[in-house]
């Protein structure tokens, strides 16, 4: 069954939702310093979980409204299911080789961007390794990928709603069994992520805090417990603690993020990112990938654009970068929006600055570890927004593998950083 239209307002209109939707994740992103593999890499750097629980609120809150729109019938359930994506043993290599690189390149396919456009360099050479790592994965590896997929060698070989949880458990998609599958797969993340905010709340409070001054990132005590290449952005902007994001907001607060004096706090920011992925999810049904997509195609591709003046064309030498996302779609417009989008933040909040890692090997690492983020998220087809997040919003499975192969990544990446600090 082909996707349908449920707004017909044309591609005018849902270009231009696509651009609002990345201007709004963009600025979001970098007014709230969200990151997924910040949120991972503390679990097992600070043992703070707030952040993970943010994700984890984050996928459950996303399953929960995309599965309710599809079970009252506003959505129809096609345009959920019909671009799930193969699932195989790529799925799991992909994340882990995915979340290694963007923890030691010091950033998942989110933060390269919003940070890149913060003025960190670093990030804009992870971005570049990721050009790369894209076109050693369409050479090398797509081939063989595309040969597995094709004879369901570890993987299967069909995908939409033979992906899709409510047909794989009830063998029938209905309003009944959508609304079933998200109410059993959004309530228990919600809950567990509420969880581990309260736990890390907790802890928090059982510190002295009138002994300690707030927390700013890039202090010295931050900057100690964090990895070599972490994520989190070194401005000295105020960090709310975990107490301040999860408890009550004062007045004063909120006075001070709408005037971007501090970040914003990591649930308010987790609830404006699920509403740019719902209005993406309606809009663009029926018409185009109506889920948020971040850079692994189109930053991928980015390499191509630019050999093009140059007379080299890697769609007709390359079968992988033929069939990969036109120059013009809504998900590239999306794209150069959140950097848009955070750039314009970071430099209406004072925090926009060409900044240079005073060690020279960070760049290194940058550039290494974006080689590993182009070839993992292309092997995975997808990203942790492209894939993770959306698959979780797709009422899928292979959010959940993404999910887990990311996070053991990751604690490896930190383990093998401690020895190189």
């Amino acid at each position: 069954m082909l996707e349908q239209i449920v707004l017909s307002n044309g591609f005018v209109f849902v270009y231009a939702i696509f651009g609002v939707a990345g201007f709004i994740v963009g600025w979001v992103a970098q007014r709230g310093n969200y990151c997924f593999v910040n949120a991972m890499t503390s679990v097992f750097t600070t043992k703070s979980y707030d952040r993970f629980g943010a994700l984890l609120i984050l996928f459950g809150t996303s399953a929960l409204a995309t599965g309710g729109l599809v079970a009252f019938r506003i959505i129809p359930a096609v345009d959920q299911y019909y671009n799930n994506y193969f699932s195989g043993w790529y799925i799991i290599v992909g994340a882990l080789i995915f979340g290694f690189g963007a923890t030691m390149a010091g950033g998942c396919n989110l933060s390269m961007l919003y940070r890149a456009a913060s003025g960190y360099v670093q990030n804009w050479i992870e971005l570049f390794g990721m050009m790369v790592g894209t076109f050693i994965f369409a050479v090398a590896i797509w081939p063989f990928q595309s040969y597995t997929m094709q004879n369901g060698i570890l993987s299967t070989k069909q995908c939409a709603y033979l992906e899709y949880l409510p047909y794989d458990i009830f063998h029938y998609v209905s309003s009944w069994s959508v609304g079933i599958t998200a109410v059993a797969l959004g309530v228990p993340l919600i809950a567990f992520g509420v969880y581990l905010q309260v736990r890390t709340k907790r802890k928090w409070a059982s510190f002295d805090t009138g002994a300690r001054s707030t927390p700013r990132i890039g202090s010295t005590s931050m900057a100690t417990s964090m990895p070599l290449s972490s994520c989190i952005p070194t401005t000295g902007i105020p960090m709310m603690k975990p107490s301040s994001l999860l408890g009550r907001v004062s007045a004063t607060d909120v006075k001070n993020m709408i005037l971007l004096r501090i970040p914003y706090g990591v649930n308010f920011s987790t609830g404006l990112l699920a509403i740019a992925l719902l209005m993406v999810f309606v809009v663009g049904a029926g018409y185009t990938f109506n889920y948020l997509v971040i850079t692994s195609s189109d930053g991928g591709r980015f390499l191509e654009y630019i050999l093009m003046p140059f007379g080299a064309n890697l769609g007709l030498s390359t079968p992988w970068y033929n069939n990969a996302l036109p120059v013009v779609d809504p998900s590239v417009l999306m794209v150069i929006m959140l950097i848009v989008g955070a750039f314009t933040a970071s430099l209406l909040s004072g925090d926009f600055k060409i900044r240079v890692p005073r060690e020279k090997k960070r760049l290194v690492i940058g550039f290494l570890g974006g080689i590993l983020v182009g070839i993992g998220v292309r092997v995975a087809l997808g990203c942790n927004i492209g894939m993770m997040w959306t698959n979780f919003a797709q009422l899928g499975y292979d959010g959940m593998l993404f999910l887990v192969s990311m996070l053991g990544a990751v604690g490896l990446a930190i383990k093998l950083q401690r020895h190189l600090v």
